[in-house]
């Protein structure tokens, strides 16, 4: 018998979330850091009742929007209000990647007993490689996760023993891919989408390997292990930075570590994914960055976040936050977010044109996209623009 987990990842469209360990056990399935930098699940047995849900739910090949979009929202999707804001905890502020609006509203969460717990993704100091979604049910807690990880982080690997082991309610951060795969979860497992009670995601532009971090730290010719290895935060947007073996820090522009190395190692499924701004959660939060010429202003200043909020739980959440002077926000126009995120913006118009051919070359429609409207956004690209597109991913398709 084939095993569809296996099929998943030959297909390139694992990314490591997990879920497959969880559902269909670790005797039989075991999530991997591979030779490439990504976590993989190892089959070792055949689970066929467990690998038939993992074919209906893994996020990376099934994104099912319960919204459909009219025409005014064919980018950014559903949309109730957009905000610049960022934390009033000044210190806060300073730890997020981007005004720590997100570990703000956490906090505010937490103090004001609206959920239990926060899930979110953290790391170990003395180890970059172990990223984890970690349960704060503190402002400590929440602060120890305030900055971006560009890297590889085990989701769902326990989701069971989480939800099994007590009867918190949560506030669920996440990637898009990471909001998929809970949505898919709850789907499958309904009695426990009344403990999800909020859900909001970061906006992201790909998930780099862990060879990407270790080639900034090699470049530095740095005696290993480092701890304390931070992709951002300490400032908008922060420095790249950690401390070797001996104790000497060093660190590298966000500019430099993202923009010359770590996007050049991105998990190939982040090239043909149609939803980098979280359409599936209750808030989106990103980077509100300044621009000029089209291209973002990386020079360190006081951190703003862009806020999207897509549904009334959301929208609640935040009035709530702002009325208690949790965090500051400036209510702004929808059309700016093309020039705060304009990669975002370019790739929600193109990306249909990389899932045209990933379908083309595999021969079949493998990938469960639903109500995201990507294809009518090539209406808008002239044809060498979609021809760019669509040849740039069958080349790396062929050459893989």
């Amino acid at each position: 018998m084939k095993s569809k987990i296996e099929t998943i990842v030959k297909d390139n469209l694992c990314i490591g979330c997990g879920l497959c360990e969880s559902v269909c056990g670790k005797e039989n399935v075991q999530m991997k850091l591979d030779q490439t930098g990504f976590y993989k699940p190892e089959v070792k047995q055949i689970q066929p009742e467990g690998e038939d849900i993992i074919d209906a739910i893994c996020p990376g090949k099934n994104i099912i929007n319960e919204d459909s979009y009219a025409y005014e929202d064919r980018i950014w999707g559903k949309l109730l209000k957009t905000y610049s804001g960022f934390s009033n905890d000044k210190e806060i502020r300073y730890a997020g990647s981007s005004g720590g609006f997100i570990s703000g509203l956490s906090v505010f969460v937490l103090e004001h007993n609206l959920v239990d717990s926060v899930l979110q993704v953290g790391g170990d100091i003395n180890d970059y490689e172990r990223n984890e979604l970690k349960v704060s049910k503190s402002r400590a807690d929440v602060l120890k996760c305030a900055s971006s990880r560009y890297a590889p982080a085990l989701i769902f690997d326990k989701i069971f023993d989480l939800l099994n082991g007590s009867n918190d309610n949560y506030l669920f951060i996440g990637k898009p891919c990471d909001i998929s795969g809970l949505k898919n979860f709850l789907a499958q497992y309904p009695q426990f989408k009344d403990r999800f009670k909020l859900t909001v995601s970061i906006l992201c532009a790909g998930q780099p390997s862990f060879t990407g971090t270790s080639q900034i730290v090699d470049e530095f010719n740095a005696q290993r292990p480092v701890k304390n290895l931070v992709y951002r935060g300490s400032g908008w947007p922060g420095y790249f930075s950690f401390e070797d073996k001996e104790g000497k820090a060093y660190k590298r522009t966000y500019n430099d570590s993202w923009g010359s190395t770590l996007n050049r190692h991105l998990n190939f499924r982040c090239k043909i994914c149609p939803d980098g701004i979280g359409l599936q959660a209750d808030i989106a939060v990103g980077d509100a960055w300044e621009t000029n010429d089209g291209y973002p202003d990386f020079d360190e200043k006081d951190g703003k976040s862009l806020v999207m909020v897509r549904t009334q739980a959301g929208q609640k959440l935040v009035e709530q936050a702002l009325q208690f002077q949790a965090v500051s926000m400036t209510e702004i126009d929808d059309g700016k977010i093309a020039i705060m995120q304009p990669y975002q913006y370019q790739r929600r118009r193109k990306v249909a044109a990389r899932i045209l051919a990933y379908n083309l070359y595999k021969g079949k429609l493998p990938l469960k996209f639903k109500n995201l409207n990507i294809y009518s956004n090539l209406r808008y690209e002239s044809p060498k623009q979609v021809a760019k597109e669509f040849l740039g991913t069958a080349r790396r398709l062929f050459k893989q």
